[in-house]
């Protein structure tokens, strides 16, 4: 079974609108589309979250499910000019709204079941910073990888 798709799109669905400071976010599945206009947060950070990297392996079995182990990997990106001093706060306030939407409590998720697959489990694995700076912008991206399991 291939659950890619629908663990995308209920990321996707769990995400969206993803409202920040009154500024609606786009969250991108897999690409950035440098067409679309990105928002800024701030005054400079302009603002994006791409739904990216996944990995399935098969889970541990029993009598009633099929089950996988998937991982899926979100990142928020920040970009702003280096001479501004606004660091990971941007990134960071973005990530803390991500999170609570896909988790609102710490035993509860928002993904929703849909086309056969029921979302069991949503952990958060690791929760990253990356820097990036080249030509006077700085990138802050705030990586986030969470482990699911999934049901068919």
């Amino acid at each position: 079974m291939d659950v890619s798709e629908a663990l995308r799109r209920a990321y996707f669905t769990a995400l969206t609108p993803l409202v920040v400071d009154g500024v609606e976010i786009p969250v991108f599945d897999e690409f950035f589309n440098p067409n679309e206009t990105i928002p800024k947060l701030n005054t400079w950070a302009s603002t994006y979250v791409v739904i990216q990297d996944q990995q399935e392996i098969e889970g541990v079995q029993n009598f009633c499910n099929y089950r996988q182990n998937c991982s899926l990997t979100l990142r928020i990106v920040t970009k702003f000019p280096t001479n501004q001093s606004i660091g990971k706060k941007v990134a960071e306030k973005v990530s803390n709204i991500v999170q609570t939407k896909i988790k609102p409590t710490g035993k509860t998720h928002a993904l929703i079941n849909a086309n056969g697959y029921s979302f069991q489990r949503v952990n958060k694995e690791l929760s990253r910073t990356i820097f990036e700076e080249a030509n006077g912008t700085t990138a802050i991206s705030k990586v986030i990888i969470y482990n699911n399991i999934v049901n068919q």
